[in-house]
C-alpha cells in the first residue's frame, strides 16, 4: 500500500481528481469480481446497514485522497496521513469499547507536532486546502476500517471489500457524470497508474488488512499500518524529490518516532 501515494500522484498528470477516484473505485471493483469468479464464490446480498455505510465513507476518502494529491507532494501527504493512527485511535475508543492509555499521549503529540514540520506550510489557499483535505481523507478512511471491524467477523472481507468499491463505483459515477468530467477522459499513463494503485492497495492491500482484522485489534493493525511513510519516501524520492530541509527531516524523525514507541509499548504490555 505504499506505493498508493505515488501512482496516484502520477495518474493526475492526465486526470482530474474526479476522474482519477472513479477509475480507481472502478478498477478495484472489476478485479476483485474476477477474483470472485475463479474461486467460483457466491456474491450474497447483505442488508447490513454497516456494509453500506462503508462505500459511503469510502467514496468520501477516495475522492478528498486525490484531490489532497493534487495541491501537496505525495510525501508530505503520506507523512500527514500518519494522523489516520491518531483517528484510528479515537474511533476505537468511542466504537469499539477499545481503551487508549496514558503512554498513548506522547506519540500522538509527536505525531501531530510532527506532521505540522513536514507538510512545508505556505499558508496560501492551496496549501490550507491540501492540508485539510489530507486530515479529511484519512479520518474518513479510518472511519471506514472502523466499520469494516464491526462487519468482518459476519462476512467474508472479499464480500465487504466488493460492496464497498461497488457501491464506490455507483456514487462516483454519479459525481463523474454530474460534474461533467466524463467527456474529457482519454486512454494514458494515469490509467495504467491507477489500476496499478487499484491493484496494490484497493484490493490486495485491503484484503491482508481486512484478514488482518479477524486476528487482532482494530487499534494494533493500524499502528502496523502507521509504517508506510517510510516506505512512501523511499519509493517517492526518485520521483518527486523533495528538498531535505533540517524542519522536514525533524518532522519525519518525530513520526517515526511515535510509530516506533506505540510498537515497543504495545509489545510491552502484551508480555507483562
Amino acid at each position: 500500500m505504499s506505493l498508493t501515494p505515488i501512482l496516484n500522484k502520477l495518474s493526475l498528470t492526465d486526470l482530474s481528481p474526479i476522474q482519477a477516484s472513479f477509475f480507481n473505485a472502478l478498477f478495484s471493483t472489476l478485479i476483485l469480481l474476477i477474483t470472485v469468479l475463479l474461486d467460483k464464490s457466491k456474491i450474497k446480498i447483505y442488508h447490513n446497514k454497516f456494509i453500506w455505510l462503508l462505500g459511503i465513507t469510502n467514496t468520501i476518502g477516495i475522492l478528498l485522497q486525490y484531490v489532497s494529491l493534487s495541491l501537496l507532494d505525495s510525501v508530505s501527504v503520506g507523512l500527514l496521513g500518519r494522523f489516520y493512527i491518531i483517528f484510528a485511535l479515537f474511533l476505537s475508543v468511542l466504537f469499539l469499547n477499545e481503551t487508549l492509555c496514558k503512554n498513548d499521549t506522547l506519540p500522538i503529540i509527536f505525531a501531530v507536532i510532527g506532521s505540522f514540520l513536514i507538510t512545508h506550510f505556505s499558508g496560501d489557499f492551496n496549501s490550507i486546502l491540501g492540508v485539510i483535505a489530507t486530515l479529511s481523507y484519512t479520518f474518513f478512511f479510518a472511519l471506514t476500517n472502523m466499520l469494516a471491524k464491526k462487519t468482518v467477523k459476519d462476512i467474508d472481507s472479499k464480500t465487504i471489500l466488493l460492496y464497498n468499491q461497488a457501491t464506490s463505483t455507483l456514487l462516483l459515477g454519479i459525481i463523474l457524470i454530474v460534474t461533467n468530467h466524463l467527456h474529457t477522459i482519454h486512454i494514458s499513463i494515469g490509467l495504467f497508474s491507477i489500476l496499478l494503485s487499484a491493484l496494490c492497495s484497493g484490493v490486495i492491500g485491503l484484503l491482508l488488512f481486512y484478514e488482518g482484522l479477524k486476528y487482532i485489534s482494530f487499534r494494533e493493525a493500524n499502528i502496523i499500518r502507521t509504517l508506510n511513510p517510510i516506505f512512501v519516501f523511499i519509493f517517492s524520492f526518485p520521483f518527486f524529490p523533495l528538498p531535505l530541509t533540517p524542519k522536514f527531516i525533524t518532522g519525519a524523525i518525530l513520526i517515526i518516532i511515535s510509530i516506533i514507541y506505540m510498537n515497543l509499548y504495545k509489545d510491552k504490555k502484551t508480555s507483562s
